[in-house]
């Protein structure tokens, strides 16, 4: 097999800066633009790759992007997945006109969540396009709704693309996360009755009944969550997200709304989560009568825990060693796409240049370095994952 030469940083700049300089805001967020653009644009390129593209609609004018270069009959089949959709510029005042400064840090809104994930997955299909050999098939998955739902990640898993192993793109400083947290969050609402706000006895203040739920939330979720933790994800946790109620400052509300956040580990399931705000619910009513409290799942996302042997986190461990030196096992607290696709049985895990903790932040960035080094350990993990030597 010929060898090509490792991609270049005006590569990954020119690249990078032309997604970053593409809005792709998802739309469930106020004035988001979505990802259309930005997925015309990676069909674009992987159809210049020789790529066979196919569109996957997952909601109404929001198609995920799936790029397949085949290997022989018979090949292992490699997806490499990342996110297009970011969340709102917030205060960010130049979020989608991308700066490159002078410590080689790229700035702009999605440089690390995740559009520097995607830039080297592109350069990696290029690259791997121009092999004349290939016994390993790669596929490129750009899907949408990552931030908000991951309806698209839902839509590729449920189609008939598959893969014998996923690398999912995320900020995670080129560590292997083969494991993270999972989440449930429900919309809890207190019922009441308005009154005049000169004679709240008349009333059933729905916000005081809100109070008495979050009390005992705190309570009961402190005590029973102490001690539950995973060696790579670490403590189970739980937090009130939202809360919104009333409709006049002299008006007792009927009517209270509070979003509850769990965060669950890898070995707690989901319908032992539910049944646990269920319990906790209950002692509520207990202990306030007259509590007309409910809960109503509003999203779930799975957690992730795929073992190391897997050959994906094998051939992810041997192509970081072989590129950057070290192949660090990790956990995240965070969810991701891959949980969608471990859902149906391909084994993934999260490798991505960047750093969580700028990922949405007022100056998010990404090290073009390290982007060229998620490249080359792609191309590095697809070869090993063929069953050939890295380069």
């Amino acid at each position: 097999m010929r060898e090509e030469p490792a991609v270049s940083e005006q590569d990954a700049i020119e690249l990078l800066t032309d997604l970053v300089s593409t809005p792709s805001v998802s739309p469930e967020i106020p004035g988001g633009t979505g990802e259309a653009a930005m997925a015309a644009k990676v069909a674009a390129y992987a159809e210049a790759c020789g790529a066979d593209v196919v569109f996957q609609e997952a909601l109404p004018g929001r198609a995920n992007v799936v790029g397949t270069l085949a290997g022989d009959a018979g090949a292992p089949v490699l997806m490499l997945e990342a996110h297009m959709d970011t969340v709102a510029l917030g205060a960010m005042t130049r979020g989608h006109k991308p700066r490159l400064d002078d410590a080689g840090l790229l700035h702009g809104r999605g440089a690390c969540d995740t559009k520097g994930s995607l830039a080297a997955m592109m350069l990696t299909l290029r690259r791997v396009s121009r092999e004349s050999v290939r016994p390993c098939t790669l596929v490129l998955a750009a899907t949408v709704d990552e931030e908000t739902g991951s309806t698209g990640a839902d839509t590729l898993a449920a189609s008939a693309v598959t893969a014998d192993g996923a690398i999912v793109g995320e900020p995670t400083s080129l560590e292997i996360v083969r494991a993270h947290r999972g989440g449930r969050f429900w919309k809890i609402t207190t019922a009441g009755k308005s009154a005049h706000s000169s004679r709240p006895d008349l009333g059933v203040n729905a916000i005081y009944h809100m109070s008495d739920v979050i009390q005992v939330l705190r309570e009961e979720f402190t005590r029973r969550l102490t001690g539950r933790w995973h060696p790579l994800c670490g403590d189970s946790t739980f937090s009130a997200g939202t809360i919104r109620a009333g409709t006049s400052f002299n008006v007792v509300p009927d009517h209270c709304e509070l979003v509850f956040d769990r965060r669950f580990l890898p070995d707690e399931a989901l319908e032992d989560v539910d049944a646990e705000l269920d319990e906790v619910l209950d002692i509520a009513r207990q202990r306030f009568p007259g509590l007309k409290v409910k809960a109503e799942p509003e999203v779930v996302a799975g957690s992730l825990d795929t073992p190391e042997e897997a050959g994906v986190v094998q051939a992810l461990m041997a192509a970081c060693e072989a590129v950057t030196g070290r192949a660090a096992i990790a956990g995240a607290p965070y969810g991701s796409d891959a949980a969608s696709l471990a859902a149906v049985g391909i084994p993934s895990v999260l490798c991505g240049p960047g750093d969580i903790a700028v990922a949405h932040s007022e100056d998010e960035w990404v090290p073009v370095a390290e982007v060229v080094q998620a490249s080359e350990v792609y191309y590095a993990a697809w070869r090993h994952f063929a069953g050939m030597e890295a380069s």
